[in-house]
């Protein structure tokens, strides 16, 4: 993030405090209950934004070597990323060409010199190739150049890994420019390079929630008071944040309440993440959020119209990782975890009220306009 951009948000948020205001939108806005339980509008999300938008599935760190390789499901997808030896990222659809099972069943590993199917032993290299059919001779001359793991578009940058998880055909083209797809964000992804930041841990949380629900509870701040009374609303100013919309995705950032020492600093001293959190929705379904030392990453995926698993990931830089005990950065995860628990126990709560008829949309007031956006974006993606 540009610094004179962090000098704009810090000062719009000390603005805020002095003059008891928040970044209020022109008016409020709504989105309809029904897309949260609906089967025929789950259907059509799935269909569009989970196989052929960029989808964050994995991290540079998890597979920096030849050898190298993660599995992710999540997507209702079965993919497969690996790291070849001549160094080239590739992903592939975790099937086997030869009677469908996947050929890869462990969530990731190392060293990986060849992916064998655990049903009949079909073998493929690290670039996809069928390289090998156990007693070849009973299926005549089958061309193995045309069974190979079927291809998905992948890139890796910033240290992510995006993938599109809809198979390839033969012939097209497998790198993706992502740059074009973050637009505004990716002056600030730069800014923030993770390329060289290690996976610190990783985990599912199973919500009986829309996937749309979750990335809502990271849309706002006003249920901090309210919700989150023990764990994080005692390190933040209430309701103090500020919210831009960048394309189809959103930046924001949340006033810790050591904001007000900023009073008196010269400016060109001021860094945002001493006194603020910046978080990134990327549309659809990722949610970066950035503090002094780490960075939290979670990713919602649809299981049913009522239910998602988000990924909670958290990422570190080496140097940091090393200035503090690994007690430290279990108490930061155990910080989030325990909140993520009271905004889903609530979340709950809420799906399960969806279909009574007590409301036929949710109202977003002024200060809580992120969620507007959000909702109009995900709306114009899968409109007919």
């Amino acid at each position: 993030m540009r610094h004179a951009d962090q000098v704009t948000y810090l000062e719009r948020m000390l603005h805020m405090v002095r003059t008891n205001t928040r970044d209020d939108g022109p008016g409020i806005s709504h989105t309809s209950v029904e897309e949260y339980y609906d089967p025929v509008r789950f259907k059509r999300e799935v269909g569009l934004l989970f196989r052929h938008y960029p989808i964050v599935v994995a991290f540079s760190g998890q597979v920096r070597k030849p050898g190298d390789f993660v599995v992710h499901n999540d997507t209702g997808q079965p993919i497969l990323v690996t790291r070849g030896t001549d160094g080239v990222l590739r992903a592939f659809l975790n099937v086997c060409r030869h009677r469908s099972a996947s050929v890869e069943v462990k969530p990731c590993g190392s060293n990986k010199r060849a992916f064998v199917c655990p049903y009949h032993g079909w073998s493929y290299d690290l670039t996809g190739r069928l390289v090998g059919i156990t007693d070849g001779a009973a299926f005549g001359d089958i061309d193995k150049s045309k069974h190979g793991l079927r291809r998905l578009k992948l890139v890796e940058k910033y240290g992510l890994i995006w993938v599109v998880p809809t198979a390839l055909q033969d012939g097209e083209e497998a790198s993706l420019d992502i740059d074009p797809y973050l637009g505004a964000l990716r002056v600030d992804l730069s800014g923030w390079d993770m390329q060289g930041w290690e996976l610190h841990s990783s985990e599912p949380v199973r919500p009986r929630m829309n996937w749309k629900l979750v990335i809502d509870t990271f849309l706002e701040l006003y249920h901090f008071r309210y919700l989150h009374p023990g764990t994080v609303y005692p390190l933040f100013l209430d309701n103090i944040a500020t919210y831009e919309r960048m394309d189809r995705h959103l930046r924001m950032a949340a006033a810790k309440r050591t904001l007000t020492e900023l009073e008196g600093q010269p400016k060109e001293a001021w860094r945002i993440l001493d006194h603020a959190i910046v978080l990134y929705q990327l549309f659809p379904n990722t949610v970066l959020t950035y503090t002094q030392d780490h960075c939290g990453v979670f990713t919602s995926f649809p299981v049913s119209p009522d239910e998602s698993v988000m990924q909670f990931s958290v990422l570190v830089s080496p140097e940091e990782k090393a200035k503090k005990p690994e007690s430290y950065w279990k108490a930061n995860v155990d910080l989030f975890a325990v909140a993520l628990s009271e905004d889903f126990a609530i979340g709950e709560s809420i799906q399960r009220n969806f279909p009574t008829g007590a409301n036929t949309r949710q109202t977003f007031g002024k200060f809580e306009k992120a969620l507007g956006w959000y909702h109009k974006e995900v709306a114009d993606a899968v409109a007919p």
